[in-house]
């Protein structure tokens, strides 16, 4: 269920896009570019307000299907990208308990001349 949502995510991502690329800044949009056959469809206002249905429409969409997508992730569950082998120094320290000493000879001072 979780790759399904997933695809249904990214199929409305790509369509966003192209209804947004659609779109022009500063107002012409499909109405410029289709001149007098956008008037005679869908009437030169009504072509602006489909693409900006559409838009808030595809944008409450990836944001519900993204929401959801949270509910089909099975939590406490490790995957094996999860999952990171320790080193065999990281066992050797958690085997040895930490006394609060420094080995021998570790934290000499530096000469000072």
């Amino acid at each position: 269920m979780y790759a399904f949502v997933t695809i249904l995510v990214i199929i409305v991502c790509v369509l966003l896009g192209a209804v947004v690329l659609i779109q022009n800044p500063k107002g012409g949009g499909l109405n410029a570019s289709m001149s007098g056959v956008g008037q005679q469809l869908l009437g030169a206002r009504r072509s602006t307000d489909v693409i900006e249905k559409l838009t808030w429409g595809f944008a409450l969409a990836l944001l519900v299907f993204c929401l959801s997508t949270s509910f089909f992730v099975e939590k406490g569950k490790a995957t094996k990208k999860d999952v990171v082998q320790k080193s065999e120094i990281e066992q050797m320290q958690n085997q040895q308990p930490f006394n609060g000493s420094l080995p021998a000879g570790g934290n000499k001072p530096a000469p000072t001349k």
